[in-house]
């Protein structure tokens, strides 16, 4: 039979777990709002029971308990939702960069609206019908090199439009590989920081929330996969060991960005290529193809959507400015006294950066514009389809307006070359509702990614999630365990009086 003061031990025992559990609900309560906190929970277990097997136990009827301790601190966390949360914000990255990115070249191209460019081509058309009502009135000239200038306007602030969200994208892919980079840095300190505490059998629960929130926000930026190891020691069968951390690629191969093993991590970078519009990723120094998430949205926009675009701008400015040149040099200029109406020359001009005329489409859209002779003068256009109208010579063919309505023609029915036979309406709309169908495809997926994110993490929060209801009530449940065990103490301390005190009077 134990003695007295054993008691008094088993006592201890309770008044110290319930104190420990007690401290933990403490913590719980005061880290409630913390983001990326998992709640924890002491774990109870009875004490080795009195006496224990062997040749010298007493013997009595049974065991007796000797009480109860903490057998260990955990915190509430489900690895197959964390898994699932990633693999949901990993998504969403990917369909939120697209969708961002799709809608300012929507905003850009503004259209279809009274001031995009089917707008411009329109007003342009109409100024050349007006041009054919009186081929011989400098007011409808004048409209005429106004409405190809606002044109040439158009095309302009578009291309430069587009190219200048896309640098901007591409500074945003160079912050991102940065963030990608800091956070492998930081998940590698937690790294060593949990290997110096779990080898002494602690669990290191706040800087296990520490190092997932890390992961969780690594999870938005690429496509990862995370594997443990153990510390080694005499490391606890709750510890969560090393993490090491690799970028998956679209071929299902992994590449080690965090090395849990070694404790180092290895460089993420990116390489845009602006003359090919190609982007290259490594992980350190081996190239990952396709690494999905954030980065992979903004590298698409990038070197997909955004050179797409512009491509269709160039190649609708270069087919327009040949296409009409060649007509309007087939035309005549109206005749002045001075100057006799001849065959006219270059509407537009496409001059490149290096002042040679553009052989490709590549610029167009940001060269055009129009040709030195319409800037002198609305007289060099040539509206006339002859020299002298009827062909018998005289002034008639100032009145002639054949050439106005082949010009217009232009614009409204020729084929200009595209690679779809279209004219050039059709195939601003055919671009412009592409671009609608992707633009609604980012949205409708960023929006079915990120509720399907929602759903991962509510269910993650109602695992880990602190809720102070059910702390209170924990709070509670130890209290009475406490002044339980302490009017244990107050009943031992009574019977130890009595038996030093009152014996033997």
């Amino acid at each position: 039979m134990t003695s007295t003061f054993s008691s008094l031990e088993t006592v201890r025992r309770a008044l110290a777990t319930s104190q420990s559990a007690i401290q933990t609900t403490g913590h719980n309560v005061a880290n409630a709002d913390t983001d990326g906190y998992s709640r924890q929970r002491v774990n109870l277990q009875a004490t080795t029971p009195y006496p224990s097997v062997g040749m010298n136990s007493p013997m009595i009827p049974g065991q007796i308990g000797t009480g109860v301790e903490a057998g260990s601190v955990d915190r509430i966390r489900d690895e197959f939702v964390d898994k699932q949360v990633r693999q949901q914000a990993t998504t969403t990255g990917y369909w939120q960069a697209k969708s961002d990115a799709l809608s300012q070249m929507e905003n850009i191209m503004n259209e279809p609206t009274d001031e995009g460019l089917s707008a411009s081509i329109d007003e342009f058309w109409q100024s050349l019908q007006d041009l054919a009502d009186n081929p011989t009135n400098s007011g409808a000239r004048s409209v005429v090199r106004q409405d190809a200038q606002t044109l040439n306007d158009t095309f302009h602030y578009l291309s430069s439009s587009l190219q200048g969200v896309q640098d901007n994208l591409k500074d945003q892919i160079g912050v991102n590989v940065k963030q990608i980079n800091s956070l492998a840095s930081q998940i590698n300190e937690l790294n060593k920081q949990i290997s110096k505490v779990e080898p002494s059998g602690y669990v290191a629960n706040d800087l296990y929330d520490q190092r997932d929130k890390l992961v969780d926000q690594l999870s938005q930026l690429a496509n990862i996969q995370v594997s443990k190891t153990s510390s080694g020691g005499n490391a606890s069968a709750s510890a969560d060991g090393i993490y090491t951390v690799r970028i998956v690629g679209e071929d299902n191969q992994t590449y080690t960005l965090v090395d849990g093993k070694n404790f180092k991590t290895n460089a993420f970078d990116v390489a845009i290529d602006d003359t090919n519009n190609t982007a290259t990723v490594t992980v350190g120094g081996q190239e990952v193809k396709g690494v999905s998430g954030k980065i992979q949205g903004l590298i698409e926009s990038v070197t997909e959507d955004y050179p797409n675009m512009m491509g269709a701008l160039d190649q609708m400015a270069y087919n327009l400015a040949n296409a009409f040149n060649e007509q309007h040099a087939k035309g005549y200029t109206l005749s002045s006294d001075d100057n006799p109406s001849q065959q006219g020359g270059d509407f537009f001009s496409l001059i490149g950066p290096d002042g040679q005329p553009l052989t490709s489409a590549a610029g167009a859209a940001s060269a055009i514009d129009l040709s030195q002779a319409i800037k002198d003068s609305v007289n060099n256009i040539a509206a006339a389809g002859s020299a002298n109208g009827d062909g018998t010579g005289g002034s008639l063919g100032d009145g002639d307006n054949t050439n106005a309505n082949d010009l217009s023609d232009v614009l409204s029915k020729n084929q200009l070359g595209f690679s779809t036979p279209t004219t050039l309406q059709d195939y601003l709309q055919s671009t412009i509702g592409q671009m609608g169908v992707n633009a609604s495809k980012a949205n409708l997926m960023t929006q079915n990614s990120q509720t399907l994110q929602d759903n991962a993490a509510q269910q993650r929060q109602s695992i880990s999630g602190v809720s102070l209801d059910e702390e209170m009530t924990n709070l509670i449940q130890y209290q009475h365990s406490y002044n339980a065990a302490a009017k244990m103490i107050s009943v031992i301390d009574q019977m130890l009086d009595t038996i030093v005190n009152s014996l033997g009077r």
